[in-house]
């Protein structure tokens, strides 16, 4: 199941272009490679706006953190500051598929900022989920964020699912890997290798630059700013963002995006706080468009689409009630 893609397409596949760009299997006619062009041209300044928008309400948080107006405001500011931290994942999603800017130095750039706080590794979450993208539907289809997708038919369930902390588990010793030089599991290309244990060994050195800060100055701003949000409120806020993309669906053995995909027809909140991975299956339709070219893509795309809901609440809902079931370890990859 975890065959690097690499090895089934070959080293020079195109995994993170526009046009070219491998695709994942669809059933039937296939005019993808017949887009109008329209459709991929990036939008820079408009990523720049949301990243921009996102790091402004991190700050403006933080500031009501340590002037300790009142627990209400702290608990506020943090609920929020968690929130921007899972909306980053997002944003660093977009970067990573190289539809944020024209510079790959830049996406790299941005994408690595996006991901700090969730200590989520750019390349990493790139190399994965490139082949995440070009394997879908096939058995050696993998995720980055391996969540916990089993026994979410209960209240119960659901909350243990996702407060789940073991990606930090899988962090930490892929950090340790990267101070000891050690291979980072399924990375087979060494470029990518040497990129991805950079960027941990730079998540060690925030990590104990945080550290420090608490212990010098003897206050649990840090704490409240990073630590409480990211595993209170980012962690839960991302689980439920990346669920409703595959979940109870067949990505191991049904070669069809249109299928093994799901669409939310969410508002416009929704839209903006998921960076419109609600138009999950347009994105995998073409992974080539940029996310801001999506809802135009989900327009022409969205009459084949079979797994589609009206909203996320609805979702959750029958995911709580059953009806929307883990599918068995051969039709999913989330095996934790």
């Amino acid at each position: 199941m975890a065959t690097d893609a690499s090895a089934v397409l070959g080293e020079s596949a195109d995994l993170d272009g526009s046009r070219n760009v491998v695709l994942a299997p669809v059933r039937g006619t296939d005019p993808r490679r017949n887009l109008p062009e329209e459709l991929f041209p990036k939008k820079p300044v408009r990523f720049a706006a949301k990243f921009a928008f996102a790091v402004a309400l991190i700050v403006g948080c933080w500031a009501v953190i340590a002037l300790e107006l009142s627990w209400v405001a702290t608990i506020g500011a943090v609920v929020v500051v968690g929130l921007m931290y899972a909306h980053l994942v997002e944003l660093q999603h977009e970067s990573l598929h190289e539809h944020a800017f024209n510079s790959r130095r830049l996406n790299r750039v941005f994408g690595f900022l996006c991901g700090l706080f969730m200590l989520s590794s750019y390349s990493h979450y790139k190399y994965e989920h490139l082949r995440h993208h070009a394997s879908l539907g096939k058995p050696n289809n993998h995720e980055f964020f391996n969540y916990r997708f089993r026994q979410l038919d209960s209240v119960f369930g659901f909350l243990r699912a996702a407060y789940h902390l073991g990606r930090y588990g899988d962090v930490m010793r892929d950090i340790a890997r990267s101070v000891l030089g050690r291979p980072i599991p399924r990375v087979t290309r060494e470029r990518d290798a040497r990129r991805i244990r950079r960027e941990y060994r730079l998540f060690l050195l925030c990590i104990a630059l945080a550290v420090s800060v608490t212990v010098l100055v003897g206050t649990p701003l840090v704490a409240l700013a990073w630590l409480v949000p990211l595993l209170l409120v980012s962690e839960p806020a991302h689980f439920m963002i990346e669920l409703p993309e595959h979940f109870g669906l067949n990505t191991q053995s049904n070669p069809d995006v249109l299928a093994n995909t799901r669409t939310i027809d969410a508002g416009r909140f929704s839209q903006w706080f998921t960076n419109l991975n609600n138009m999950h299956t347009a994105h995998h339709y073409h992974q080539g468009i940029p996310m801001a070219n999506v809802p135009r893509l989900n327009e022409l795309v969205k009459g084949r689409c079979e797994a589609v809901e009206p909203s996320y609440p609805s979702f959750y809902w029958k995911v709580v009630k059953g009806e929307i079931r883990y599918r068995s370890d051969d039709e999913t990859c989330m095996v934790r």
